[in-house]
């Protein structure tokens, strides 16, 4: 029996007290308890079981959405900080959407860096100030980008040539993170920082505290966040001009797999150098204009006054040339201006926050909705530049025209929810990302897996672009080289590639699943292939491919070979045939799975439910296992294990293979459990402070996963099929809008959402009556209106569709 009284209402702050973020939130999402008012109101009844009036076959009135400033919902704070696997990985530094320079602090613990704490440079929890890099690895569990770091001090010596030398003190109450803005005291040195940005320049402005002819300005070409120094860097310093040009090498966790990321720069200032100096092998050289190397440093000093105590300086990137950054520098700062490049950042971020409009929800709610929208429009990374050149897969420069290239795709996780958001909201730039991939095929021979700058990484398991490009055709993204595209992700799935292919994919072939003895991971690898495959069924379906659709459509049904009847789990097996049971321990991370356990896999096959539930006798016999899943969760969470301070067993928001366990009631017959358990993990595993993320963001995954479930929907990349699950909101509207249609729009609507109503009684759409817990793409691809009204208890709504 499931505990609704502690899953609802007012019991669940009571019950999750203690556990990290869990009580403020529960808190703050009932505005009677927090003391917030709703930020827009709508209509409601004082109907204690059923909230709102049934609407079915009536009209949509007209809804007129007011003017409002959408970023001062943003917190770019949110998932900076974090502990053990819960931490967010969020750099809180001023962008503009998908810019190819994210300017940004980065910080140690005194003259320490942690590496999976400072991923992307920052971490909420340290002291010091260590200076602001220009490029992130935002969400990320693996340190890297971080380059160019700048930091302002007074006066110069060896010691603070290199990286963190010349850090400060610094304290969360002298710093400000605003959408397209980041200040902060050094407390050390009495220097205020700002920082803006562009796509592809920084803008920083420093003020001094009092007259000097020693205000100086370290480019540290060494530093890589949380790793090791730079091999390879090189600049000069053009005093006449006023200007330092180099380049360095990203020597990062991914970017070491392809030789390093070689980013040029080009920086310049508002006033005059007054001095110089660099450091170069291990030497500090004064008066010196030039060095090469490895962990190189430059600085230059400027004499500022009471009446001038200002320094600003603008930074420009590209990963082809030192031109190319100052095209790009031209092109993104025209002026010397902080406070317009400042306010265009801002008007850049308004205008994307705008493609998702909502009503009704507290001020927290609110805030943690429009920082997902932030931090889900943050990768992945404009890689073409100012003039459409961009450096390609092949180590050639390339020409994208009118398009736009991209990179940085963390695609095992963005697959999920990021991209399926895309498809909706993001329709014209998602078909750019969607060529960018195909480029990355034509140039480099295979599909990416995890391309990071120009080259392939190999990270995760899947091919998950796979599922990436099958739905986006799907979904009518034509913008991109669909037969190309299913080119490259048939290559992959019928042997062997050199960059990117799938492990033992010939004995898959063959036997039906990947051998424990052929590769590890082998029950997460065999169970993303059927997913692959099961998107290539549906790709080449949708491409009139029948032979193939038929072919994958039998590879999708693999995941069958791992189950083990007896245990009711997906095992490995050996490539004879026999299963690996010995030591086998549901809740251990053993070698035959990727980031996670059998409890985590157990669920994974979101392509085909009913085949999964045959598995364990019926849709009953799942439905029972599955909320004893939920059961003991609700249970360790409540007393041992706290807010993902290590790897949890059952159901662990923060690890994707897990992201859709909450929906699968919907398909058992069961809606109101996927209402409630919904309900409960938006405010279980968000908020609105520095560790309101239950983990990695993993390049907008996690974000997606709560604007798609606080609006109501949730997808089934490479299907047809978006579960309706509980919305938080009275209204929200998704624009889909593109070329061909600016106005579409979906709608849904949820009267009398509340805290202490997550449970759906009907719902219409269009108008017409709506008996199922699910909506097809062909529902509304044109646009539509979904209209639901909400339920303080459980109803039979959805259950027999």
């Amino acid at each position: 029996m499931v505990r609704r009284d502690i899953l609802l209402g007012a019991s669940l702050a009571a019950v999750l007290s203690g556990c990290g973020q869990a009580a403020t939130l529960t808190t703050a999402a009932t505005s009677d308890a927090s003391g917030e008012t709703d930020a827009t109101s709508a209509t409601t009844t004082d109907d204690p079981e059923t909230t709102g009036d049934d609407t079915t076959g009536a009209p949509e009135p007209p809804y007129e959405w007011p003017d409002e400033d959408l970023t001062q919902w943003v917190d770019p704070r949110i998932g900076s900080g974090g502990t053990g696997f819960g931490v967010g990985s969020i750099n809180p530094g001023p962008t503009v959407p998908f810019s190819l320079v994210k300017v940004g602090p980065d910080t140690g613990l005194g003259g320490l860096q942690i590496g999976f704490t400072n991923c992307a440079g920052y971490s909420y929890a340290d002291t010091h100030l260590w200076g602001f890099a220009h490029t992130r690895f935002n969400g990320m569990g693996v340190p890297d980008f971080g380059a160019i770091l700048v930091t302002p001090t007074t006066g110069m010596d060896a010691a603070k040539a290199v990286s963190g030398g010349a850090r400060s003190a610094f304290s969360h109450e002298q710093e400000i993170a605003e959408v397209g803005y980041y200040a902060v005291d050094l407390l050390d040195t009495g220097i205020h920082a700002e920082l803006t940005g562009a796509t592809y320049g920084a803008h920083h402005r420093y003020t001094w505290p009092q007259a000097t002819d020693e205000a100086t300005i370290i480019f540290d070409l060494g530093y890589n966040p949380a790793s090791e120094p730079s091999p390879d860097s090189a600049f000069t310093i053009d005093v006449e001009a006023g200007e330092i040009s180099g380049y360095t090498t990203v020597m990062g966790g991914y970017s070491d797999r392809q030789g390093g990321l070689v980013t040029h720069f080009v920086a310049r200032f508002d006033r005059p150098i007054l001095a110089h100096g660099i450091y170069e092998d291990g030497s500090f050289k004064p008066e010196g204009k030039a060095a090469a190397g490895g962990a190189t440093s430059a600085y230059v000093q400027f004499a500022v006054t009471d009446e001038a105590p200002t320094v600003e300086v603008q930074v420009g990137l590209s990963y082809i040339s030192v031109a190319g950054a100052r095209e790009n520098l031209d092109a993104s700062l025209p002026t010397f201006s902080f406070d317009e490049t400042r306010a265009a950042a801002r008007e850049a971020w308004q205008r994307e926050l705008e493609r998702v409009r909502i009503a009704g929800g507290s001020d927290a709610q609110r805030r943690i909705f429009y920082s997902s929208m932030y931090r889900a429009f943050l990768s992945p990374t404009i890689f073409s530049e100012a003039e459409g050149a961009y450096l390609g897969f092949d180590g050639e420069v390339h020409d994208a025209g009118a398009r736009t290239y991209y990179s940085d795709f963390s695609l095992w996780d963005t697959y999920r929810t990021l991209h399926p958001l895309f498809n909706l909201i993001q329709r014209e730039r998602h078909a750019d990302m969607m060529q960018s991939l195909v480029w990355m095929y034509e140039q480099g021979g295979d599909l990416p897996k995890w391309p990071l700058g120009a080259g392939y990484t190999g990270g995760m398991v899947g091919t998950s672009a796979d599922i990436v490009l099958a739905d986006a055709a799907l979904k009518g993204i034509d913008g991109f080289d669909q037969e190309k595209a299913y080119e490259g992700a048939r290559a992959h799935a019928m042997g062997p590639r050199p960059n990117a292919g799938r492990a033992d994919i010939d004995g898959y072939i063959a036997r039906g699943y990947v051998a424990s003895d052929a590769a590890g991971g082998s029950v997460s690898r065999t169970l993303e292939f059927a997913y692959d495959d099961a998107a290539l069924a549906a790709f080449a379906g949708h491409l009139g491919r029948a032979d193939d659709e038929a072919m994958f459509r039998a590879r999708a049904q693999n995941y069958e070979q791992l189950w083990h009847p007896e245990l009711q789990f997906f095992v490995g097996r050996r490539a004879d045939g026999s299963f690996v049971t010995d030591g086998f321990t549901p809740t251990e991370w053993l070698d035959t799975y990727t980031e996670g356990d059998a409890w985590h896999y157990l669920w994974f096959v979101p392509h085909d439910v009913d085949g999964l539930a045959a598995l364990f006798g019926g849709p009953e016999a799942m439905t029972k296992k599955l909320t004893d899943y939920f059961e003991i969760t609700l249970s360790e969470l409540s007393s041992v294990h706290g807010n993902s301070l290590q790897p949890f067993p059952y159901y662990w928001h923060s690890n994707e293979p897990a992201l859709h366990d909450t929906y699968l009631f919907n398909d058992l017959g069961h809606p109101s459990e996927t209402q409630q358990w919904v309900r409960w993990a938006l405010e279980r595993h968000y908020g609105d402070d520095p560790g309101g993320l239950p983990g990695n963001d993993d390049g907008g995954t996690m974000s997606a996963w709560y604007i798609f479930s606080a609006a109501g929907l949730y997808p089934i990349p490479g299907t047809q099929r978006f579960w309706i699950g509980s919305p938080i909101f009275e209204r929200v509207e998704l624009s889909m809008a593109d070329a061909d249609d600016p106005a579409r729009a979906l709608v849904i609507i949820a009267d009398g959402a509340a805290a202490d109503a997550p449970y759906i009684a009907s719902a219409t759409l269009d108008g017409a009556p709506l008996e199922r817990p699910w909506l097809e793409w062909g529902d509304f691809r044109d646009g539509a209106t979904l209209h639901l009204t909400m339920s303080a208890t459980p109803t039979p709504w959805g259950a027999n569709p």
